[in-house]
């Protein structure tokens, strides 16, 4: 009921031609049509717009109250709020694009001085971004270079390479014992990464046994402890070229001295006996 009697009060009000409630020009033009026809507004609709009216002129005394009701004081505090809010803003933005730029220019400076260097392929400036994240050196890249290795790998596996910290010293001295032919990145990866010796690698070159065997044989035999002396032995009595690496390494483990070989060798009896054959007969089976 109290309902309705505010809904009657409001319409009346509005529909009242008190001329002590002034209305702007907006306000007049929004709220009636042409020659003063009311144009269909809900009450709602009404109170929302006075509503609005009240809260902007509450905003505008509390501004004049802030700046001791100097007009001019308020006008210089919000344009200085809104300057400093900009401003503000500007040198993230500036600082952001200064590191990015310099970021893209480091990136292509690096790529300026590898993109003549002898891939297997020409290097793009994608996969070269894999060298560049992973912080492979322009002075790795280039000792690959001469040696003449770079030409077989792509920027893939020189990563790969790197990565697995494999120095450019142990790969020139692959070159030298011309084994570089012979074994593939993740081959000299498994070499380094089990700890064979460049040493290592040029006695079973001195024996003439290195283009014999694979790179995972020469892992099983550095990593069985065969020594370099027991390697030796087996060339001095000219039996390397008669057993595997398989067979040396299992001579090695089951106690087949050095001595011992050098007896048989001593009595011929090197020539008939395979590896397995001498493991038995050292053992007295």
């Amino acid at each position: 009921m109290n309902h309705k009697r505010s809904k009657n009060r409001l319409t009346n009000d509005l529909d009242s031609e008190d001329q002590d409630f002034e209305y702007d020009d907006d306000f007049y033009d929004s709220t009636f049509g042409e020659k003063g026809q009311t144009k269909n507004l809900n009450p709602k609709q009404v109170a929302f717009r006075r509503n609005a009216w009240v809260l902007g002129a509450f905003m505008f005394v509390a501004v004049l109250w802030h700046f001791d009701w100097n007009p001019m004081k308020a006008v210089y505090g919000v344009g200085s709020a809104i300057t400093d809010i900009f401003e503000s803003e500007e040198p993230s933005n500036i600082s952001q694009a200064q590191s990015t730029s310099a970021t893209d220019l480091s990136q292509l400076e690096y790529y300026d001085q590898i993109k003549d260097f002898d891939f297997d392929g020409s290097p793009s400036l994608q996969n070269t971004q894999i060298l560049y994240q992973n912080e492979v050196t322009v002075e790795y890249l280039r000792d690959l270079d001469q040696v003449g290795f770079l030409s077989d790998l792509t920027p893939n596996e020189v990563m790969a390479l790197f990565s697995n910290g494999v120095t450019t010293d142990y790969i020139e001295k692959l070159e030298e014992l011309d084994y570089l032919d012979e074994v593939n990145y993740s081959g000299i990866i498994g070499l380094y990464a089990n700890g064979v010796t460049k040493d290592y690698l040029q006695t079973l070159e001195n024996v003439d046994y290195l283009d014999e065997v694979n790179y995972s044989g020469i892992i099983g035999l550095y990593a069985n402890g065969v020594s370099e002396s027991y390697l030796e032995t087996l060339e001095d009595i000219d039996y390397l070229d008669e057993v595997s690496y398989s067979g040396i390494i299992g001579m090695y483990a089951n106690g087949v001295s050095e001595d011992f070989l050098r007896q048989l060798h001593d009595r011929d009896l090197l020539d008939d006996m395979s590896y397995s054959d001498i493991i038995r007969f050292s053992q007295g089976n």
